[in-house]
């Protein structure tokens, strides 16, 4: 029998995703999921000191929450890869510490193989180059949630023919998700 959880990649929050007032509905979505064990949602450690620099308590508790990937930029090959993404988001512009951190954030989702969920028009105007320059997928969390369902859907399906081949119980999660 199939898993719950989905063998699709994890995601990456950027700290503009941490709905700490629960008013996104698209991300409580994916924050239910994730509880559920259908997903995995993390916060890159850049994402993560980002939701904490504005000492809100409750944004720096939900940051906290989730598990944190750190870059660890050790090699040459990551330096350049590095630098290549900075240039592929902000081209030759002068960055500030912000811009620092998205790129340092893009770079953390693209080493775990990881989907990056986030509001930043600029990363998202970017997705398109990132994903073709270094395999790196930037979404909006709307997209997400409409990616998930289909994965959902899919994974539902494959639940209900394995259950009737092998004549057992369809698992209690199926259409719940």
């Amino acid at each position: 029998m199939i898993p719950r959880k989905l063998g699709c990649p994890q995601f990456f929050l950027d700290a503009n995703r941490v709905n700490a007032r629960g008013k996104l509905s698209a991300m409580n979505q994916l924050e239910k999921w994730h509880a559920d064990g259908v997903i995995s949602l993390r916060f890159p450690r850049h994402a993560q000191s980002e939701a904490e620099s504005g000492r809100d308590t409750r944004r720096t508790q939900k940051a906290r929450n989730l598990l944190i990937p750190f870059p660890s930029i050790t090699l040459d090959e990551e330096r350049k890869r590095l630098s290549e993404i900075k240039k592929t988001i902000f081209g030759n512009a002068r960055l500030s510490k912000q811009d620092e951190n998205d790129a340092l954030i893009v770079f953390t989702a693209q080493k775990y193989a990881a989907i990056l969920v986030t509001a930043d028009g600029k990363l998202l105007r970017a997705a398109e180059r990132l994903h073709h320059g270094f395999g790196v997928q930037i979404m909006s969390d709307e997209s997400v949630l409409k990616l998930v369902r289909r994965f959902i859907s899919g994974r539902d399906q494959m639940a209900q023919s394995d259950a009737a081949r092998e004549s057992i119980l369809v698992p209690d999660w199926v259409g719940k998700d």
